[in-house]
């Protein structure tokens, strides 16, 4: 297997991304895959990762080897140091792991249990609406130019608090919930970086006094914003169950669940508040992430945002005027293809989430051999832009999801491998089409025109214009941009403002 040669006992750790800069991780591994093909490998103090930049090799890894491949590796840091290690993502493949899964399954894993939720979901995406209708006009840029930081996460937030928890986010002001899983999504996307933390690679440091090793004061802290994000709702949940009216969750049917199997010990009520923390953490991220990735793209690409609009037109234009629902869904192929292409033009987690190997593996495709204890990592951003598999793969276009071109979906890889593969995708999938679909019925999304000019800009130049970066960090956002929304009529002003009671 491929790679560069390593230094005496230290192998590659030069080889490592850079811990300091704006470059986003996922640059530095194409680079190597550009040097070094689609399979390649490095050495670091004695442990291999290999670096799997091909579709075809990482499903024979991490989907046809999956017994073999399902491990995590411990990232001294993130999962020792600050705690995440209880978080499903982090647990090795075994007992636990099956247990977390079963109650994310059961009780999110399928459209059947999702759709209990969709009033849940339709009343927080026209909270939504509200809030775009109340910034009309304005640049909606979520760092720089917005009064109101908090409305575009809030609203897609509270639907994986809601759900998970049975929690009512506050609105008069910032929610201390909502801003405590912010605070630790942050500190995650920087502390699971590979090779970032020195004691990830001499783990021996960790027992250095915290004066010599600042690291452990910082992780110290980041450990106190997790432990409140995980025990705080779920102390809520449980609180709520001894109420007269308990409010529905993932959590209060989860623990009916337990308690009519095996009743609630120990290992059960651990289990359920971690899967919990999972879920929330997981999905408040990530669908944010990708829903500024959506509104990116519709200002980047307008000509694509009026055929979907064209399409939603069709069949729910006639008066009076009304939202999309999931029975509309199977009539509104290009949207569903939107939905898709979201999620491959920036796939949430670059460089996925590293495996590792319990024994040897041999690859047929390759004729490679990777070893036991070999930490994997799969360069999901290449696996979606590869143009042997994506037609003009920097751009934005659906129809390559349709007939003719049918192309492979992108979300068979952005959400995991085997038995990894992301348990709350169900959800994830239903929360981006409802939102999505909503927003494109009524509101115009374009470029701002300047810095602080009003209006809607006009089309993306050419395919020569530069699309914005991402940011660095294990979970990837867009840099800062500007985008400005109308509504698309006065009858569809009337439709939202309708919803605002």
């Amino acid at each position: 297997m491929h790679g560069p040669p390593g230094l005496p006992l230290l192998g590659n750790l030069f080889d490592l991304p850079p811990t300091t800069g704006s470059q986003p991780e996922y640059l530095h591994w194409l680079a190597h895959k550009d040097r070094y093909g689609p399979i390649s490998s490095i050495t670091v103090l004695g442990q291999t990762m290999v670096i799997i930049h091909d579709r075809g090799i990482a499903g024979e890894v991490l989907e046809r080897k999956a017994g073999v491949s399902a491990g995590r590796p411990g990232l001294k840091f993130a999962f020792d140091m600050i705690g995440w290690k209880d978080v499903l993502a982090g647990l090795p493949y075994g007992k636990a792991f099956r247990l977390y899964r079963k109650y994310a399954h059961q009780q999110l894993g399928t459209k059947a249990t999702i759709a209990k939720y969709e009033g849940l979901q339709q009343a927080a995406v026209q909270r939504l609406l509200g809030s775009l209708l109340r910034d009309e006009g304005k640049n909606l840029n979520r760092y720089l130019k917005t009064e109101n930081r908090r409305e575009l996460p809030s609203e897609v937030a509270e639907v994986i608090i809601k759900i998970t928890y049975g929690y009512e986010i506050e609105r008069e002001k910032p929610d201390p919930y909502l801003q405590a899983v912010e605070r630790a999504l942050q500190q995650i996307s920087d502390a699971a970086v590979p090779g970032k933390w020195a004691v990830d690679v001499f783990p021996f440091l960790e027992y250095l006094p915290e004066f010599l090793a600042p690291f452990k004061r910082t992780a110290r802290e980041w450990r106190a914003t997790l432990m409140e994000v995980v025990n705080e709702p779920y102390a809520f949940s449980k609180k709520n169950l001894t109420q007269e009216k308990v409010l529905d969750s993932f959590v209060a049917r989860a623990i009916e669940q337990a308690e009519t199997e095996t009743g609630l010990g120990p290992e059960e009520d651990h289990a359920i508040k971690w899967t919990a923390a999972s879920l929330y953490t997981g999905g408040a991220d990530t669908s944010v992430s990708t829903l500024e990735a959506f509104f990116l793209a519709m200002s980047l690409y307008p000509s694509v945002q009026h055929k979907a609009q064209a399409e939603l037109d069709k069949l729910l234009g006639s008066q009076p005027l009304r939202l999309p629902t999931p029975a509309d869904r199977p009539r509104l192929p290009y949207l569903n293809a939107l939905v898709e292409e979201a999620q491959r033009w920036h796939p949430i987690t670059p460089m996925g989430l590293p495996h590792t190997t319990a024994s040897d593996l041999l690859l047929a495709s390759c004729g490679y051999r990777i070893p036991a204890g070999t930490i994997v990592m799969p360069g999901i951003w290449w696996m979606t832009r590869d143009p042997a598999t994506y037609h003009d793969a920097e751009e934005f276009k659906p129809e390559r999801f349709l007939a003719p071109y049918c192309e492979p979906l992108a979300t068979e890889v952005t959400f995991g491998f085997g038995r990894r593969v992301c348990p709350g995708r169900v959800l994830a999938d239903s929360t981006l089409f409802g939102t999505f679909a909503a927003v494109l019925m009524c509101f115009e999304i374009g470029k701002v025109k300047g810095d602080d000019e009003g209006g809607i800009g006009g089309d993306r130049a050419s395919a020569e214009e530069p699309i914005h970066g991402f940011l660095p960090g294990a979970i990837a956002r867009p840099t800062a941009f500007g985008v400005r929304v109308v509504p698309r009529s006065e009858a569809h002003r009337k439709l939202v403002e309708g919803f605002q009671g």
